[in-house]
């Protein structure tokens, strides 16, 4: 009786035991499952969440395109370079809350991470880069290689199905520091780059060589793509001088807009409907020094506002607001230009905001390189006809003008002409257009990170939140060669170029050349 008593004790410790042994499994289980979840936001390491906290406001991510109506148009030249990991509130609200991303070039160590975190994770658990690299290509990897030989391929772990990372990567935490640690490197490695091509800018010394793999095959299949037919025949004068190269400006570039005399145009009663007065003529005194306020991100913590507001005349872009960002951008407008994704897509509000009102307005949209007036009437890259009419209709006083093709298209030749690489064959960013618009109007002009201070970052615009490194290399714009002729104009000094990101430029009233 006593052993059968005391065998039935051990079965009930033996069963007990295996309960235990259960709960710490099932335990073990879920508590391994939470760490590979990426909502579970509460087991994230101190790096994931920094990584998130400075790009988004919460942990909610969306995919969004990085002009919003590029996304409706295949044929858009934003294709490339559409997608970008956002916070919601960024994309739905456009003008949001400064950004506050205060670091500068001089920062060293793994302290510039903490800069600006531009990876976040998607719901699967793969790992995307919001500076538009969500692919490795092969020197990306052989990069990666040498940094960590012996991790697996960052890539092919990012592409497995969710079953097999899971079991993969599920069991230890640990591998999965590894890997934040591989992608904190590959981004570190990105910046790095970045940051080499802007010193290299400063000197005036840059090529498209010198880029990522990435901006560097962008660029291969803009060249490749060719969508405006471009068919350059002009000559190159790689070493014409900076001041030859302001002459050579003075004696070709005419700023000229649409005056409703050419066909289509004269024939749809546009003599009557553009200003009387055209923009060459609009400020018959001139300016005497102006500033040209482009909207990158590195103007941010620049207390520049004061200065900027300084200029008798002030230019700005596309959608770049004043108001909350006053320190640093000032809050004066003379001349606003907008590109046609501008007046088309009706989240912008052309038709009613405030920011387009009491300053003068200047429209362009890509062109055939042929200028080939009829056909851009029928097929705009956005159509900006109808609005441009009705905006002119309601407030007919207001000077708005369409610059012409032809002006666009000889800045594009004076680039190219310049340049010893083919460049890409899209039109000149609105910020070359803008710095030649104010050379013609201005004695001496003052241009504000353009060509990026110490406080360069990937933040595209100040008052946006998406990253990529695109929006200060070019990727259809050919910003990159740009920003070689601008530089190797500017009679500034390099303490404005390095710590304001000024480029002063004189205008062509003030340039004297040889006949």
């Amino acid at each position: 009786m006593k052993s059968n008593i005391k065998q039935w004790k051990q079965m009930v410790l033996i069963g007990m035991l295996a309960w235990v042994l259960l709960f710490l499994a099932l335990f073990t289980y879920f508590m391994d499952y939470r760490v590979d979840d990426p909502n579970a936001t509460g087991s994230m390491s101190y790096t994931e969440t920094r990584r998130l906290t400075s790009i988004q406001g919460n942990n909610r991510v969306i995919m969004v395109s990085q002009q919003e109506a590029a996304a409706s148009d295949p044929n858009s030249h934003s294709d490339l370079f559409n997608y970008h990991y956002v916070s919601e509130q960024a994309a739905v609200n456009l003008q949001s809350k400064p950004i506050q991303t205060r670091y500068s070039l001089e920062t060293n160590g793994k302290n510039t991470r903490s800069r600006d975190r531009r990876t976040t994770r998607s719901s699967s658990g793969g790992i995307w880069f919001a500076a538009g690299q969500q692919q490795m290509s092969r020197d990306d990897r052989h990069t990666m290689e040498k940094l960590y030989p012996d991790e697996d391929d960052p890539e092919e772990i990012k592409q497995e199905p969710i079953t097999r990372r899971k079991s993969r990567l599920g069991n230890s935490s640990r591998r999965r520091e590894k890997l934040l640690d591989t992608v904190d490197d590959l981004e570190e490695y990105y910046f790095l780059k970045s940051k080499s091509v802007i010193y290299k800018l400063w000197k005036g010394n840059v090529s498209s060589k010198m880029l990522t793999p990435r901006l560097q095959k962008a660029m291969k299949d803009y060249l490749n793509a060719n969508k405006h037919h471009v068919n350059y025949k002009g000559k190159r004068r790689t070493r014409l001088s900076g001041e030859e190269v302001l002459c050579e400006l003075k004696s070709q570039i005419r700023v000229r807009s649409l005056d409703g005399t050419e066909a289509p145009f004269s024939s749809l009663g546009w003599d009557k409907l553009v200003p009387k007065v055209s923009i060459n003529e609009l400020y018959p005194l001139g300016f005497r020094s102006c500033a040209v306020v482009t909207s990158a991100g590195a103007i941010l913590n620049s207390s520049l506002g004061k200065e900027i507001d300084s200029h008798q005349a002030v230019l700005r872009f596309n959608t770049a607001p004043t108001e909350g960002y006053e320190m640093d951008v000032g809050n004066k407008t003379t001349i606003r230009i907008i590109n046609s994704q501008i007046l088309a897509n009706p989240n912008h509000r052309f038709n009613i905001s405030t920011l387009y009102k009491d300053v003068t307005l200047v429209a362009w949209d890509p062109a055939p390189y042929t200028v080939n007036l009829h056909k851009w009437y029928k097929n705009p890259d956005y159509n900006l006809f109808t609005p441009y009419v009705e905006y002119r209709k309601k407030y007919p006083h207001q000077p708005f003008y369409i610059l012409h093709p032809k002006f666009i298209w000889q800045l594009w030749d004076v680039i190219q002409g310049n340049t010893h690489e083919n460049i890409q064959p899209n039109p000149p960013s609105s910020g070359f257009i803008g710095i030649l618009i104010m050379m013609s109007l201005c004695d001496e002009v003052h241009v504000y990170e353009y060509i990026p201070s110490i406080r360069q970052t990937d933040l595209c615009h100040y008052h946006e939140r998406y990253f990529d490194a695109a929006c200060t290399l070019g990727a259809y714009h050919p910003l990159l060669y740009e920003k070689m002729l601008i530089q190797r104009m500017n009679t500034g000094t390099d303490k404005d170029l390095k710590k304001k990101g000024k480029v002063t430029l004189p205008g062509f009233s003030a340039i004297t050349c040889k006949t």
